[in-house]
């Protein structure tokens, strides 16, 4: 006997028996499984690791959520040679040597009352945390939290309740609630927004880290402020200028680019414009103040009101960008 061809277009495929069958009965590549295994079962999967922005690194959990690490358990301890658990030599178990045998200060005890019972140990706290990595990036995974509030100070996020990350300059660290995720949804307070700050990490020293997105507090700052603003109501400074940081009216003082944009140019944005993501690319819009009335800061243009901005501001419009005062 010998092996023969029951198709032609099975031409390529290996024969293991006397004919090797109908080409069209084969099973999809996908079902094609060693013998003696078992396909791969989709509900067993594990589920997707939660998008965040890219300044949060790759990882499997969300930092923002404060659940995200609630049913977390850490490895176990490893075994002893012989088979035994490796004991915990820094929480001594507590000992009965010299109670009742004259073997301590003062009389003897009878040990006829209650012995106190030891604290049973709390519940661990762990949050989805960011890291930095070898390299100066970041990482996010679940691990040890801390008891440090919002705005608490900190030397590491360690320090930090789930939900909050240590970021700030060397020995003015604090704990600032995170904002890794991505989407519309704006998970910070009112009162704060979304900026970018140096992490804190104990083993950086005087440097900064890698800069992670965190809630920080808002300045609340005139949106006039000019570059040689004096007095107590000038808040941000020549280097800074204040921005509209919230499409809720929140403004804050933000660092300048090196080579900010003005009207009709890309973001990011001199001081005394505004970045519209109106258009693709994000293009820079001038503001103006409702309320100046003799103002010619829109040049032939009009001030017009905008949903976005605080009170009494709003954007240059019908104008091109040399019919504007600079």
């Amino acid at each position: 006997m010998a092996c023969s061809v029951d198709d032609a277009r099975n031409e390529a495929v290996t024969c293991s028996g006397l004919s090797c069958g109908s080409y069209d009965n084969m099973p999809p590549p996908e079902q094609n499984v060693p013998i003696g295994t078992e396909a791969p079962d989709a509900s067993t999967a594990p589920p997707p690791a939660p998008r965040a922005k890219p300044e949060c690194g790759p990882g499997s959990c969300l930092p923002d959520d404060v659940e995200a690490c609630v049913d977390h358990v850490e490895p176990t301890q490893p075994e002893a040679p012989d088979g035994g658990v490796v004991a915990d030599a820094g929480t001594p178990e507590p000992s009965d040597a010299g109670v009742g045998d004259g073997g301590v200060d003062g009389p003897p005890v009878d040990g006829n009352f209650d012995q106190p019972s030891r604290p049973a140990p709390g519940t661990p706290r762990f949050g989805c945390q960011l890291s930095r990595t070898s390299s100066n990036g970041v990482e996010r995974a679940c691990g040890a939290a801390g008891l440090q509030g919002l705005e608490d100070p900190c030397t590491s996020s360690l320090d930090c309740a789930p939900g909050l990350g240590c970021v700030g300059m060397a020995r003015a660290g604090r704990c600032l609630p995170y904002c890794c995720g991505v989407g519309d949804s704006d998970t910070c307070e009112r009162g704060f927004y979304c900026a970018e700050r140096p992490l804190r990490d104990e083993a950086l020293g005087e440097a900064d880290g890698p800069e992670i997105p965190v809630c920080a507090r808002a300045d609340n700052c005139d949106l006039g402020e000019q570059k040689d603003c004096t007095g107590p109501s000038c808040l941000c400074g020549p280097d800074m200028a204040c921005k509209l940081v919230r499409d809720n009216g929140t403004t804050s003082c933000v660092k300048l680019a090196e080579n900010p944009g003005q009207a009709g140019q890309e973001c990011p944005c001199d001081r005394g414009y505004h970045c519209s993501q109106a258009t693709k690319p994000a293009m820079c819009v001038k503001m103006c103040d409702l309320d100046e009335k003799d103002s010619d800061t829109c040049g032939l243009g009009v001030c017009q009101l905008a949903a976005a901005m605080p009170p009494g501001w709003g954007i240059c419009v019908a104008a091109t960008p040399e019919q504007m005062t600079p």
